[in-house]
């Protein structure tokens, strides 16, 4: 909901003016400032109120009221902040540097005269000719006089300018007070309209509550395959069946029919693990890419490369060769894609097949296949999954089983339409005259073509949410249309900086944001992606159908644009570039967020009211950062710099920066020079850089305190002194780097990390030192840490005993340590650790047990060519569900790993344990020997074989 959006946005902004040490008193009437707020509260509380289920057209009207107001009142405010930390216009600002130009020329003839001591070395002419030049750039009135002429004649025109600036700051200043005082009015008249709506709605019958406290439930990730079962045992008839060529199925159907949900469970099933030796999957899309297919399949198969079409085909092509394999192409949309790419997939006549889901029938009749369509659920399988999805474990209630019915019944058999609006209900009130109003919303709807209908009826998901999700839904949808990855990281940085989240108490706005991704999940309107190690959710997704609505409505409501080439750009606020197609477009006026774009030097100064800006091959960073003072969200992901960017002193005129985000070169010696002046944003949130150099807060005034500060990394030779620990007291996610061959290096700076414990709110923390730190002597890690990554710290392995007495310690990385060669853990000890990766060390002789490490859940063993086994306790870890094993040691690593497997499964029972090997392909007739000389087998052991070192999919053997 744009309403919403634009309050929240304004009642952030004001906040954090007030909170300014300048900003605060800019304003010469303080009262109609905090009036302003008043109004925008009692507008939001309106919003908040009201809006909870189904609109009216004359709300909606109020709606798009409220929205102006609220961005005009921004506007102006923002305007006002330009003006007061960019007083001089742009033609005043190039005048000044002109002649700063000036005087640098002819400081520099001068002192190359005096050097060479012979006056017929000085050409006269050139001296006039630089001299000239500049004076064109500054003046015309400017002659070939003296020079102390000129720079008195530059000296006056830089006092009428002040006098001129003076006078226009202050009719400004007029100016900015009157639009103060009408929006305050305006404002009054639409509280007015906005209280009589509200008496409107105390009438009805059956109102639901403003408030409601729903019951939040843990929704598992298992897809629900109500309505399906029939359907999946047919098709794994089909695919495991004796037909030796290769083969190709089709499942065709509506959107939102479950296509991509049966093929899910299809991909994940027993029988097809057992019985294909690859499996690989790609999401096609509308707007397909034959490279991003192919590499996408590559990827589902460990391996990965930027290569043309055909180097890539050629590689998939070699990979599949004379293995049964699996391939699954998800959401196919014409016989061009499938054409693109068939001729990588050799039949091997081996019952080798190929899955596709596709909307059209035409598709799937021109690709060859045999079709498989995809029903819509009867009135029994409907009920069964919409109960499942609204209630849970629960029975559904008496009163609600009639309006239940008829919300299924209006469904049409959509099972996305059943799941979205089940899911939405799950936190819904439970009253009859709730359900009748999302009823009667689903019934309005007008039926149109096939893709309209499903939106239509999902329309009523999103119309029936809270509103301060409605903008995070929309801006979820908008994104994934020009992302192919959601990563919740890039979400709730982006939430923050648009102004979307609106405070409580004392919770941090990233912690707000997380509710509502988890609520948003819970609704299943979006689904759980990627994990990281600790279990969090990494990456989201959000189904195609969801994500049209989303484009659809924000674009209705102006909330958000996708613009592609040729589109008219006019006031939207919010623009998103679906193609590189900057310069075929019309400029955009009022955008406040441009992302995805390359942004052209000559458009700097025509957006200075910029908050949000996420680009490719940004032209001026220092030219940029200039202008936009704004700035809350500053993303480049493509600079013109061969190795060091250094950033501009007038970086901390950038007064709300949250976050600033450079991915550049991964080149060791590429970096981004911090000025002093970033100690004192006080907004800043996250900084993230490959590798960022912070210069030391040596002789500030007064050191301020970046409490907003989250994230930092990676900073390379940072001094970690009490000051900057002072500044930085509430930093959650710390990187830091320290290398004698990188700028800024001193063998002091190691004897400052004995500060880290100081940083009581530190969650993870990644260090590395190039062999220049040893861990037993000066190192002690904060209590509040959840994750853990040392690399190259040298350290005796019973040192770990102050590392495993870390009370929530959940994830340890240990890499490239040289020290040592037997580790013996403390009973007692990592009492909370689930992820443990020990990679590139000489670590040799490992006694541990099932008590040492009593919850761990993964254990990844990596390039240990020293370590004689993996301790057989381990495997009687009741929580271990892996055992990643990677080049390790002469393959005595792989075999332990695989023996506690099977006496997990003979003397346990235990199958949940999965083991993954890889071994280099070298080493394959070796290991196959050992195992045959063990009695053993790979029945039950994911393997690989590689030559490359990243690996992301394992084949079970």
């Amino acid at each position: 909901m744009a309403a919403y959006a634009a309050l929240a946005s304004l009642l952030n902004t004001i906040q954090q003016m007030m909170t300014h040490p300048t900003l605060s008193t800019s304003f010469h009437n303080i009262n109609q400032i905090q009036s302003l707020q008043e109004k925008a509260d009692l507008l939001l509380d309106f919003i908040e109120t009201f809006n909870y289920g189904g609109v009216s057209e004359e709300a909606q009207h109020l709606e798009s009221l409220i929205t102006s107001a609220a961005h005009t009142a921004q506007d102006m405010i923002e305007s006002h902040i330009v003006n007061q930390l960019l007083p001089l216009s742009a033609h005043d600002r190039e005048a000044a540097l002109s002649f700063s130009l000036y005087l640098q020329k002819k400081r520099a003839i001068e002192e190359k005269n005096a050097a060479d001591n012979r006056e017929s070395t000085f050409n006269f002419s050139l001296y006039l000719q630089n001299k000239r030049e500049i004076e064109k750039k500054i003046t015309p009135v400017a002659g070939d006089g003296c020079w102390i002429n000129f720079m008195q004649l530059i000296k006056n025109q830089l006092e009428r300018k002040k006098g001129q600036l003076e006078r226009k700051m202050h009719q400004a200043d007029l100016s900015c007070l009157e639009y103060l005082r009408q929006i305050i009015e305006d404002m009054d008249a639409i509280i007015g309209k906005a209280n009589e709506l509200m008496e409107k709605q105390r009438v009805r019958e059956d109102q639901p509550p403003t408030h409601s406290t729903p019951q939040y439930t843990q929704t598992g990730e298992e897809t629900a395959m109500v309505g399906f079962r029939d359907e999946l045992i047919q098709l794994l008839d089909e695919l495991t069946g004796q037909r030796s060529n290769l083969h190709t199925i089709s499942i065709v159907g509506m959107g939102g029919m479950g296509k991509t949900t049966l093929a899910k469970n299809i991909y994940a099933h027993q029988l097809i693990i057992e019985r294909f030796d690859i499996h690989a999957w790609a999401t096609v899309s509308q707007h397909y890419n034959a490279k991003q297919i192919l590499q996408q399949l590559l990827s589902g198969l460990g391996k990965s490369s930027d290569k043309s079409v055909d180097e890539l085909g050629e590689q998939l092509h070699k990979t599949l060769f004379g293995r049964r394999y699996l391939i699954i192409l998800d959401n196919i949309w014409s016989v061009e894609a499938w054409d693109e790419v068939r001729r990588f997939f050799p039949d091997n006549g081996n019952g080798s097949r190929i899955l596709l889901t596709t909307r059209l029938s035409d598709v799937a009749n021109d690709c060859g296949s045999s079709c498989f369509s995809k029903n819509l659920l009867d009135e029994n399988e409907s009920w069964e999954l919409f109960c499942k999805k609204a209630f849970q474990n629960e029975d559904c209630p008496s009163e609600l089983e009639e309006v239940g019915k008829e919300i299924v019944r209006l469904c049409k058999g959509l099972a996305l339409s059943i799941v979205v609006i089940g899911g939405s209900l799950l936190k819904s009130p439970r009253t009859v005259g709730y359900w009748k109003s999302v009823a009667e919303d689903i019934e309005s709807s007008p039926n149109s073509k096939e893709k309209e209908e499903s939106l239509d009826v999902l329309f009523s998901s999103y119309n029936h949410l809270p509103p301060h999700l409605k903008p995070c839904f929309l801006h979820i949808g908008v994104l994934k249309r020009v992302y192919a990855n959601l990563h919740i990281s890039r979400i709730i940085q982006l939430w923050v900086a648009e102004g979307f989240l609106k405070s409580k108490g004392g919770q941090v706005l990233e912690e707000i944001a997380e509710d509502y991704l988890k609520e948003l999940v819970d609704r299943n309107l979006i689904l759980v992606g990627r994990r990281s190690k600790n279990g969090k959710m990494k990456c989201c997704d959000i189904h195609d159908l969801l994500r049209d609505l989303c484009l659809k409505v924000a674009d209705q409501q102006g909330f958000f644009h996708v613009i592609s080439q040729g589109h008219a750009v006019g006031t939207e606020r919010r623009l998103v570039y679906h193609t590189d197609c900057w310069r075929q477009t019309s400029r955009p006026q009022l955008a406040r967020s441009i992302m995805n774009s390359k942004f052209p030097k000559e458009e700097f100064h025509k957006h200075r009211l910029l908050r949000v800006l996420d680009v490719y091959r940004y032209e001026s960073v220092e030219e940029s950062l200039n202008e936009h003072v704004n700035l809350r969200y500053l993303v480049v992901r493509e600079l013109g710099y061969p190795s060091v960017l250094k950033l501009p002193s007038s970086l901390s005129l950038v007064w709300n920066l949250h976050a600033l985000i450079f991915h550049i070169s991964s080149f060791y010696r590429c970096g981004v020079v911090a000025p002093i002046e970033i100690w004192k944003m006080r907004q800043l949130r996250h900084i993230q850089c490959h590798r960022i150099y912070l210069p030391h807060p040596d002789g500030q005034d007064e050191l301020l305190i970046l409490d907003n500060l989250h994230t930092l990394g990676r900073a390379v030779n940072l001094r970690l002194s009490e000051d900057v620990c002072n500044i930085i007291p509430n930093i959650k996610k710390l990187n830091l780097e320290y290398r004698h061959d990188l700028p800024g290096w001193d063998d002091s700076l190691i004897e400052c990390l004995c500060n880290i414990d100081g940083l009581h709110k530190l969650e993870s923390l990644k260090l590395r030192c190039v062999r220049s730190c040893q861990l037993n002597e000066m190192l002690s890690f904060p209590r509040s840490l959840n994750k853990l990554a040392l690399d190259e710290i040298n350290f005796e392995w019973d040192d770990l005993t102050m590392i495993g007495s870390l009370p929530i310690l959940e994830v340890l990385e240990v890499v490239r340590n040289w020290n040592g060669s037997m580790w013996s853990p403390v009973d007692g000890q990592f009492q909370r650790l689930k992820f443990l990766k020990i990679d590139g060390c000489n670590l040799r002789c490992w006694n541990a047990d099932s008590s040492h490490f009593p919850i761990l859940e993964k254990l990844l063993l990596c390039h240990l060519y020293q370590l004689e086994e993996i301790p057989w306790g381990i495997g009687d870890i009741p929580t271990l569900k892996l055992i990643h094993v990677r080049k390790c040691s002469s393959n005595s690593v792989a075999i332990s790993a695989i023996k506690i497997k099977e006496e997990q499964l003979e003397c346990q029972g235990n199958d949940d344990l999965q083991i993954q090997i890889s071994v280099d392909t070298d080493e394959l007739e070796c290991f196959m020997a050992m195992v045959e000389a063990e009695g053993l087998t790979l029945n039950n052991v994911q393997f690989h074989t590689s030559h490359f070192y990243g690996l992301n999919k394992f084949q079970r053997s």
